[in-house]
C-alpha cells in the first residue's frame, strides 16, 4: 500500500493563487460527488496546472493520500514515472505494480502536463479506475483524454473586457509586477497603461505573468506600446524561464499539417465568430467536407478557444496562438479574401432573410459578428477592393449597425471603406448615399449634404450605363439619403412614394429599407391618419404572416409616436405596450428603450410620476447598452427632456433620482416586466414611506444588515464588521427580502434608504 500522504507531495506555491476559486471549486465538487476522473483543458499559459493542484491541495484532509506527477518529457513512460512517485518499485510490469500498490485506498492521484502522453494517460488511467475503486483522478492536458467516466472541466482566461483595478486579470499583473520592482504600484499613472497590458493579453495568466517580468527591462508604459507583438516583447531573458513561444510552438507541433494551415487561416479572423464561420474559413485549406472535423481537432488540443457568452458560444485565437498562426500563414491574402467573402455571404444572408422569423437569430448573430464586420471593412480597405468594403459596411446595415445603436460607427467604416481606393459608381453612390443617411441622422446637415451630392454623381454614372437594376437601386438609395434631410414631411413623404414606386413589392422585403414603415409614420405625423393606419395595418400583416417580430414592434412604437404626439395616450399606451411585447429576447436594447420612453410619457400624463421616472432610468440603460447615439429621427420623434422635467417637478429631484436610479439597475427582461406588467413597481411602490407602516417588521439585526447593503457592503465586509459569518450575514439578507417582498441586494437598499425608522434602528 502507499504511504499516507503529506503535504509535499504537491508542489510548493511561492505566491497566492489569484482568482480561480470557481473552476476550482467545480473540480473539487465533481470530485466528492460520483465523479472519480477530471480532466483540466485549456490553451497554453491559461493555468490548468495551477488549477488542478489548487483543487488537489483543497481535498488534502479528504482522501487518504495525495500524490503529484509531472508528466512533461515522460512519453514511453508514465507508469513508471507514477509508480517512482509512489514509491512502488515498477519491476517489469508497471501497471500492475501501480494496481498493486493502491489497491482499495482512498487515494488522489494529479496527473499534470499530459499533453504529449495523452493516448499512453488514457489507457493507465482506466486500467487504475477499473482495478481501484477508491481511486480518484485530476489530469491536466491540452487536450481530453479518450477514458469513460472523464469530467472535463475546461480553463479559460481571465475576463479581460471592462477591466478595473479589482479585476483577477488586473491584481495579478500587479502582485507579478511587485516581485520584479517592489517599488512598483497600480496608482492613477499606471493603470491605465497596466489596463492596456491586460486586455492585449486577453486574460491569459501567462501573458500576464510574462509581461509583469518585462518590467525588470521598461517602464509599464513602453511596455504597454509593445503589446501588439507578444511572442516576441514577452519572451523571458533567462533561457531556462517558461516561454509562451515555447508553449505555442509545442502546441504548433503537435497539430497535423491541415490543421496548421487551418490554424493559420482562422488567424485572420476577429476574436468571437461563430462556428459557421470558422468551418468556412476551414474549407480554403481543408475542404468543405473536412471543415467541420479540423475545426473540432483544433478545438481539442485547445488551438481554438471556446468561450460563452448571453448569446451562446464564441470562438478565437488567443493572442500568442493567433500571432503564432498569422505569422506562418503561406498565403495570408488568399484567407483575408476567403473571410472577406464569407462575411458578405453572411451579411446578404440576413438583408435576404430578415422579414421572417429568423430576425431573432440573424440578430444574434450579428451582435457578436460586429468585430468581425469591422475587421472585413478594414481588409478589404487595406487590399485595395474598395467595393467589398463598402459592401461589408453597408450590407444589412440596419441589422448590423442601426438597429444596434451604432449609426456614427457605421458612417466611420464607411469612409474608411470609400477612402480606400476608387469604388465602382454603383458600389460609390450606395456608399455615398448611406454615409449622407448617417450624416443627417446625426445631425451633420453639411456633411449629408456634400455626400449626397457625391451619391447623384454615381447615380447618373449608372443610371447612363444602361444597367435599369443597378439604376433603380441606387436611386432608392438615393431617395433614402434624401428624406431624412428634408424638414418639410410632405416632401418627405413624396420622397418615400417615389421610392414605394420604385421598388413595388420588394419594398415588403424590409432587408436594406424600411420604406413602407417610414412612409406610414411620416403620414401619421402629418395627420394623415387613415393612410397610415392603413398601411401600418397591411405591414403588421404582413409580418404576421411570415413570423416576423421587429419590423411589427417598429410599426408599432412609430405610430404610438404620433399618438403620443396627438395627445392620445390610450393608444399610445396600447401600441407601446404590444411593441414592448414583441421586443422581449430579440436583442434590440434601441427598441425596447423607444418603447419603455413612449409609456414613460404615458405615466407622466396619468400622474404616475414615479413609474414615468423609473421607467426613464430603464430606458436610459438600454441606451447605454446600445452604446446608441440619441437623436430625434423620424419615425421616432420623442421629446425627452420635456417628460423628464414634468416628472422632475412633479416627485423633486432626490425622488426623480432614486426612481430614475433604481430603473437603470434592472436588465433588460426586467425593464420589459416592469413596462409590461408593473412587477417591479408594485415592489417600488411598498418603498414608500407611506407605506412603511404595514411592511413587516425586521429584527434589529436585520435591520443592521440592510443598512450596510445600503452602503454597498459586501456579504464579506458585513460579516467583519459585525463578527459573525458569512452564512449568517446571508441568511438575515434573504429574511429581510422574504420579509419585504423584494428579490435583490438592490431592491434592499432602496427600500432601506426610505425607510427613516429602519434608518434610526440601524
Amino acid at each position: 500500500m502507499v504511504a499516507s500522504s503529506a503535504t509535499h507531495h504537491l508542489p510548493a506555491r511561492f505566491e497566492p493563487m489569484t482568482g480561480r476559486r470557481d473552476e476550482t471549486s467545480l473540480v473539487r465538487r465533481l470530485l466528492q460527488g460520483s465523479t472519480r476522473l477530471v480532466t483540466v483543458t485549456g490553451a497554453p499559459g491559461v493555468g490548468k496546472s495551477t488549477v488542478a493542484v489548487a483543487a488537489a491541495a483543497s481535498m488534502e484532509r479528504s482522501v487518504a493520500g495525495l500524490w503529484y506527477v509531472d508528466l512533461r518529457d515522460r512519453s514511453g513512460e508514465v507508469a513508471t514515472a507514477i509508480a517512482h512517485e509512489l514509491k512502488a518499485d515498477p519491476g517489469a510490469d508497471p501497471v500492475g505494480s501501480l494496481i498493486a500498490a493502491i489497491g482499495d485506498d482512498d487515494l488522489l492521484l494529479v496527473l499534470d502536463n499530459a499533453d504529449a502522453t495523452v493516448a499512453e494517460t488514457s489507457a493507465l488511467v482506466e486500467s487504475l479506475l477499473r482495478s481501484c475503486p477508491a481511486l480518484r483522478v485530476i489530469v491536466s492536458s491540452r487536450e481530453p483524454l479518450s477514458t469513460r467516466g472523464q469530467a472535463l472541466v475546461t480553463i479559460g482566461p481571465f475576463p479581460w473586457e471592462r477591466l478595473a483595478a479589482s479585476s483577477d486579470a488586473v491584481r495579478l499583473f500587479t502582485e507579478c509586477a511587485m516581485r520584479e520592482d517592489a517599488l512598483f504600484s497600480v496608482d492613477d499613472g499606471t493603470l491605465p497603461f497596466v489596463l492596456r497590458i491586460c486586455e492585449a493579453t486577453r486574460g491569459v495568466p501567462l501573458a500576464i505573468e510574462l509581461a509583469a517580468a518585462q518590467l525588470q527591462f521598461m517602464d509599464v508604459r513602453t511596455l504597454a506600446d509593445r503589446m501588439d507583438d507578444q511572442l516576441e516583447t514577452l519572451e523571458p531573458a533567462d533561457p531556462a524561464a517558461r516561454s509562451l513561444r515555447a508553449a505555442v510552438v509545442d502546441s504548433w507541433d503537435r497539430c497535423l499539417p491541415e490543421e496548421q494551415r487551418v490554424w493559420a487561416d482562422l488567424s485572420v479572423l476577429a476574436p468571437g465568430w461563430d462556428l459557421d464561420l470558422g468551418e468556412a474559413m476551414a474549407a480554403l485549406s481543408a475542404g468543405a467536407g473536412r471543415a467541420t472535423r479540423v475545426v473540432k481537432q483544433l478545438l481539442r488540443r485547445s488551438v481554438i478557444h471556446r468561450r460563452r457568452n448571453d448569446d451562446g458560444v464564441r470562438y478565437e485565437l488567443l493572442p500568442a496562438i493567433q500571432e503564432f498562426g498569422r505569422a506562418h500563414c503561406t498565403d495570408v491574402q488568399a484567407a483575408q479574401v476567403q473571410f472577406v467573402a464569407c462575411m458578405i455571404e453572411r451579411l446578404q444572408d440576413a438583408e435576404d432573410h430578415w422579414f421572417s422569423d429568423r430576425q431573432g437569430e440573424i440578430l444574434r448573430r450579428l451582435r457578436g459578428d460586429v468585430p468581425n464586420i469591422r475587421q472585413a471593412v478594414a481588409t478589404a480597405a487595406a487590399l485595395g477592393r474598395t467595393d467589398d468594403a463598402i459592401r461589408a459596411a453597408g450590407t444589412a446595415w440596419r441589422q448590423a449597425w442601426l438597429i444596434h445603436g451604432s449609426v456614427d460607427e457605421l458612417g466611420t467604416w464607411l469612409g474608411v471603406a470609400l477612402a480606400s481606393g476608387v469604388p465602382s459608381a454603383y458600389w460609390g453612390s450606395l456608399g455615398h448615399s448611406l454615409r449622407s443617411w448617417v450624416f443627417a441622422m446625426t445631425e451633420k446637415p453639411g456633411l449629408a449634404r456634400a455626400e449626397l451630392e457625391e451619391a447623384r454623381s454615381g447615380y447618373e454614372t449608372v443610371a447612363a450605363s444602361g444597367q435599369p437594376a443597378d439604376a433603380r437601386e441606387c436611386r432608392i438609395a438615393l431617395l433614402n439619403a434624401a428624406e431624412p434631410a428634408e424638414p418639410d414631411d410632405s416632401e418627405a413623404v413624396r420622397l418615400l412614394e417615389e421610392a414605394m414606386q420604385e421598388q413595388g413589392e420588394a419594398a415588403y422585403r424590409l432587408g436594406r429599407y424600411n420604406t413602407p414603415q417610414r412612409l406610414a409614420a411620416r403620414l401619421l405625423v402629418q395627420g394623415r391618419w387613415e393612410e397610415g393606419r392603413r398601411l401600418g395595418d397591411e405591414l403588421l400583416e404582413r409580418g404576421a404572416a411570415v413570423g416576423d417580430r421587429f419590423e411589427r414592434s417598429f410599426v408599432l412604437t412609430t405610430r404610438a409616436t404620433a399618438a403620443s404626439a396627438a395627445g392620445d395616450y390610450a393608444m399610445s399606451e396600447t401600441d407601446a405596450r404590444e411593441a414592448l411585447q414583441l421586443k422581449r429576447g430579440l436583442g434590440n436594447g434601441l427598441g425596447v428603450a423607444q418603447a419603455l420612453e413612449l409609456l414613460a410619457d404615458v405615466a407622466r400624463e396619468k400622474a404616475d410620476p414615479v413609474r414615468g421616472a423609473t421607467l426613464l432610468g430603464c430606458a436610459a440603460a438600454r441606451w447605454r447598452e446600445a452604446g446608441a447615439v440619441r437623436a430625434n429621427y423620424g419615425p421616432y420623434f420623442y421629446d425627452r427632456a420635456t417628460t423628464e422635467r414634468a416628472l422632475r417637478l412633479r416627485l423633486g429631484d432626490p425622488a426623480f433620482e432614486r426612481a430614475f436610479a433604481y430603473g437603470m439597475e434592472l436588465s433588460e427582461d426586467e425593464s420589459v416586466d416592469f413596462g409590461l406588467r408593473n412587477v417591479v413597481e408594485a415592489r417600488l411602490r411598498t418603498s414608500t414611506p407611506q407605506a412603511a407602516a404595514g411592511a413587516p417588521g425586521l429584527t434589529p439585526r436585520e435591520a443592521q444588515v440592510a443598512s450596510l447593503v445600503a452602503e454597498g457592503d459586501t456579504n464579506k465586509t458585513i460579516a467583519r464588521k459585525l463578527f459573525v459569518s458569512i452564512r449568517t450575514v446571508e441568511s438575515h439578507v434573504q429574511n429581510a427580502l422574504v420579509k419585504l417582498g423584494l428579490r435583490s441586494r438592490t431592491e434592499l437598499a432602496v427600500w432601506y434608504s426610505d425607510h427613516a425608522e429602519y434608518r434610526r434602528a440601524g
